[in-house]
């Protein structure tokens, strides 16, 4: 499986209105309250995306082996403060991917299914500070789930210093 990553434009997303508002991935989570929660994402980061407030991504497979779509991401550009300081940063709005498809492996480097992609979104947002001035990526965990904020985590991400935050930052000089 090789990814390809395909951004939706604001006329396309208009063409998808009905599909992004319906029930557009039947691979939301088993559980019924996450799936809500998931839906409910989506349908939010759409309105952005129509409102050219993020940008919405499309991941299928582009060696055509799967049909079905493998996931969606959202980028947007925010700040973050930093002692008192309001600093630039990319901002990962939203990032789900299919079930049936999680433990499969890409190529060329057998990567999983979702460390492939977080490794492609990384190399967008690292592609992204070279053209704009961002110093930061930040993106929050879904209810903060374990295994979530484990996978951010190997990645370099750690939690925003202060208390209570939900919220976790990575220095994009960490990517080079």
């Amino acid at each position: 499986m090789e990814l390809e990553l395909s951004p939706y434009s604001l006329d396309t997303l208009k063409a998808n209105k009905k599909f992004f508002s319906g029930n557009p991935i039947e691979f939301y989570n088993k559980d019924s309250k996450r799936a809500k929660k998931e839906k409910l994402l989506l349908q939010s980061t759409f309105k952005q995306a129509l409102n050219r407030n993020t940008k919405l991504y499309r991941v299928k497979d582009k060696s055509k082996e799967v049909n079905d779509n493998l996931g969606f991401f959202a980028i947007s550009v925010g700040n973050i403060d930093v002692n008192g300081s309001k600093i630039p940063s990319a901002i990962l709005d939203y990032l789900i991917l299919n079930n049936k498809f999680r433990k499969y492996l890409c190529e060329p480097n057998q990567y999983t299914l979702g460390i492939e992609l977080f490794r492609e979104i990384l190399a967008i947002i690292n592609d992204l500070s070279n053209t704009i001035g961002i110093r930061y990526i930040i993106l929050e965990p879904l209810n903060k789930e374990q295994d979530l904020v484990d996978f951010y985590t190997k990645f370099g991400f750690n939690f925003i210093p202060q208390k209570d935050s939900t919220w976790m930052y990575l220095d994009i000089k960490e990517l080079n």
